[in-house]
């Protein structure tokens, strides 16, 4: 079985695109229960290694947060390379593609205080056998206006001009360096066309 991730800055339609998506009779959205997330952060642990677990763990120290908040970021880091090793471990039994919701590729947006470019680097290897569909921002104030109204985790700790600039920082430094790194790449502008 395949597996495409879908990422996007928060608020960009992502759940709508894999609504969507998951309609479609050969593809099927990856959900998680309690126990097999913690299976997932332990695999992720191991397929990370000491060295690799450890940079994450620095990363999620330095966000602008409290400490359960950070650990909970390195928490779902993480999980998300446990996921990505199952994945890669699973055999393509059926050709039906497997949606996972903010993947591996989806790492920059929980690291807002770590230089992004970093960030990419860091994860490079696994966007080259990674097939990623974008959500682009539709916008500054869609965004904005969006987060005021459905709200955010991280809108406790930060203001909200803050995060919206900080995701579209980031949005930028991805959109320039996915194209040419991950296995597939694709970009979706208006969800609502697809």
């Amino acid at each position: 079985m395949s597996f495409l991730e879908i990422t996007g800055q928060p608020c960009s339609g992502k759940s709508s695109f894999i609504a969507k998506q998951a309609s479609d009779k050969d593809a099927y959205f990856f959900k998680q229960g309690p126990i097999s997330k913690i299976f997932s952060f332990f695999s992720g642990i191991n397929f990370l290694g000491p060295k690799r677990v450890k940079v994450l763990f620095d990363w999620s120290l330095i966000e602008d947060a409290p400490l359960y908040f950070r650990i909970n970021i390195f928490r779902n880091a993480v999980t998300k390379f446990g996921i990505f090793s199952s994945l890669q471990a699973s055999t393509n039994d059926y050709g039906a593609r497997l949606l996972v919701d903010e993947g591996i590729s989806h790492l920059p947006f929980l690291f807002l205080k770590t230089d992004t470019s970093v960030i990419v680097n860091f994860i490079t290897t696994e966007l080259q056998i990674t097939n990623v569909h974008y959500l682009s921002s539709p916008g500054y104030d869609v965004i904005y206006n969006r987060l005021l109204s459905r709200g955010h985790k991280r809108l406790t700790f930060l203001p909200l001009s803050s995060f919206v600039t900080r995701i579209r920082e980031i949005e930028s430094v991805l959109l320039s360096q996915y194209p040419n790194l991950c296995k597939k790449f694709r970009t979706f502008e208006d969800v609502t066309s697809i």
